[in-house]
């Protein structure tokens, strides 16, 4: 049976689409074919039933120019949204829809939904006016969503929106470790005592979008400050991104400058630069690049001398319904030349499976860098299985690899000792070829009970001795499964049971785990999950073996909805004996934490 907040939202679809929406059409506002062709397309979907292309489409209609359609796409997308059960996003839909168009006459259905995902309630949606209702559109069959063209009403001016989460989080890690040698002198103990943890950070992701009439900005800042009461060297800034990007809602040209992650992932995971995603005549997007490459987020910002130019060129819809990303990157520092990239991407996501493929050719090097495949697939009753099969260099080709081992972080270095064909030979040797498969399950047992099954299989060719560095032994074959149960108010109502059992196998160990933990809540406001965790390890490249034991405790206590106070308190207890010697470790650790979103 669907949740009632479920049928409610669905209802709420139903009228917003067979009402007109009445409103005054703002003598500046245009006809578009291209929004009423985006119209029709989505009220096609909605009919099917497939929210997800509703959205996609409803979201491209209501980033256009102001047209006769725009408050109608605005009302429609949050009510897809609430009946998809995304009722964030509905939210947020609402709250535009408000903004631009706060005296139509949709505001009053928009009001009421809006209040409704606010309290918690799940009411039918007003009925319409019924100078509406008795208006000249022909009579439909039950059930039919298709709307009837009106104009929307004349915009308040630009809106601003701002978003943001701060945290504050002090972590403490303390630990003793006591070594007793059985030979040559029997029960000989050294004790030692060590802190390896003692920060407190604090984090901020804030986002302020202000849309007017053809133009979209949004500044974007994530970031965390640490403090390192141990070790001063350890404290600094760790900043993900600092941004700001501006959209033309007429041509679906897209200026971004500052720290940022990219799309297609391929080119860089994260830039410190500009990038332009430009929409064209044809159909294709064109994504262009001009920074340098963020190794993390500690480096400074535009820290770095290397310089990064990438291009893409994407076709929605070129096979099926996916996504075909095509890109090229080189990255290069004066005379030299870090990295020369060939790529392609493949998206694809029907609402019952989805599908990524990536592939990337190094010029530079000569050699494949990266082979992707993951696929996820809904079955029948809601279960849901993943697979992933992947063949890539760690780390990915680079010459900056080359610098592994050699005592200096800078290539001109090497050139007193290497040529230039040694130092990109170093490079590639330092690189490891790396293949995995995984798969995953995850689907109910029964009303109460869930089942989640994991699975992966990993071996690293390791590196060669070259350039006086070691060689690095692969170690063979590595396999790691996984099985756990989650259970629903099992004991009493709305706790969360979760019984796992997880095993790992390396050449030189075999790792079984026992966890379990129970969330219970204490009241509205609080809630505690004990945590227990034992382990046994058995050494197989030598005799011995290790037992552990993990006891926590996590707390979570919410002041009200913007504000929250969180705890993780435990501790570890491990023994492990070999033929020589018997260690035993104690180790204490604490995170607590506030919360404040806004």
């Amino acid at each position: 049976m669907k949740p009632r907040w479920r049928t409610a939202a669905a209802v709420a679809l139903s009228c917003a689409l067979v009402v007109p929406a009445g409103l005054t059409l703002a003598q500046t506002v245009a006809q578009s074919p291209l929004a009423d062709s985006l119209m029709r397309q989505s009220i096609q979907a909605i009919d099917a039933g497939d929210y997800r292309r509703a959205t996609q489409l409803l979201t491209k209609l209501v980033g256009l120019p102001l047209n006769t359609q725009s408050a109608r796409a605005q009302e429609i997308l949050g009510n897809v949204r609430e009946a998809n059960g995304q009722l964030a996003h509905a939210k947020a839909e609402y709250e535009i829809y408000l903004q631009k168009f706060p005296d139509g006459e949709g505001a009053a259905r928009v009001r009421a939904r809006l209040d409704a995902i606010l309290s918690g309630a799940t009411p039918l949606p007003p009925s319409p006016p019924a100078a509406t209702v008795a208006g000249t559109a022909p009579p439909r069959r039950a059930g039919s969503f298709r709307p009837t063209v009106a104009g929307p009403a004349e915009p308040a001016g630009p809106t601003v929106r701002d978003q943001g989460v701060f945290t504050l989080t002090y972590r403490f890690n303390q630990g003793a470790t006591e070594i007793t040698d059985l030979e040559p002198d029997p029960d000989e103990t050294e004790e030692e005592d060590d802190v390896f943890n003692n920060a407190l950070t604090a984090g901020l992701q804030f986002s302020r979008v202000i849309e007017g009439e053809g133009r979209r900005v949004r500044l974007s800042f994530a970031g965390l400050a640490d403090v390192d009461f141990e070790d001063s060297d350890d404290s600094g800034l760790r900043l993900s991104e600092a941004l700001i990007s501006v959209e033309d809602r007429a041509s679906g040209r897209v200026v971004t400058f500052g720290r940022q992650r990219l799309d297609p992932q391929g080119i860089a995971y994260r830039v410190d630069g500009v990038t332009l995603k430009l929409p064209m005549d044809s159909g294709m997007v064109l994504g262009l690049v001009l920074g340098t490459a963020v190794d993390s987020t500690r480096d400074d910002l535009f820290g770095d001398d290397r310089i990064l130019a990438g291009a893409s060129a994407t076709w929605e819809n070129a096979l099926g319904d996916g996504a075909v990303t095509v890109y090229a990157a080189v990255q290069s520092d004066g005379s030299f030349t870090y990295r020369q990239a060939l790529g392609a991407e493949y998206k694809l996501d029907t609402g019952s499976g989805s599908l990524y493929a990536n592939a990337e050719y190094d010029l530079k090097f000569g050699a494949m860098n990266r082979v992707l495949l993951t696929g996820a697939r809904v079955l029948d009753g809601g279960a849901r299985v993943t697979g992933r099969l992947s063949y890539y260099r760690s780390p990915s080709l680079n010459l900056e690899n080359a610098l592994i081992g050699q005592g200096t972080d800078d290539i001109d270095d090497l050139l007193a000792t290497f040529t230039r064909a040694e130092i990109e030979a170093l490079a590639l040797d330092r690189s490891a070829e790396v293949m995995t498969l995984g798969a995953t399950y995850y689907g109910k047992i029964n009303e109460t009970w869930d089942l989640a099954l994991d699975g992966t299989l990993y071996k690293s060719s390791g590196t060669p001795a070259s350039g006086g560095v070691d060689a690095v032994d692969g170690g063979g074959l590595q396999v790691y499964l996984g099985a756990r149960a989650i259970g629903s108010s099992v004991f009493i109502p709305d706790d969360q049971v979760s019984l796992g059992l997880r095993f790992s196998h390396s050449d030189d160990n075999n790792l079984y785990v026992l966890d379990s933990s129970m969330r219970a809540p204490v009241s509205e406001k609080l809630s505690l999950q004990p945590r227990l965790r034992v382990g046994y390890r058995d050494f197989t490249d030598g005799p011995g073996t290790e037992t552990f034991l993990i006891p926590s405790v996590n707390a979570r206590y919410r002041i009200d909805r913007s504000l929250s106070l969180q705890m993780d308190a435990g501790a570890r207890w491990s023994r492990e004996d070999t033929p020589t010697t018997i260690t035993r470790e104690n180790e204490f650790f604490l995170t607590a934490g506030v919360t404040k979103s806004f």
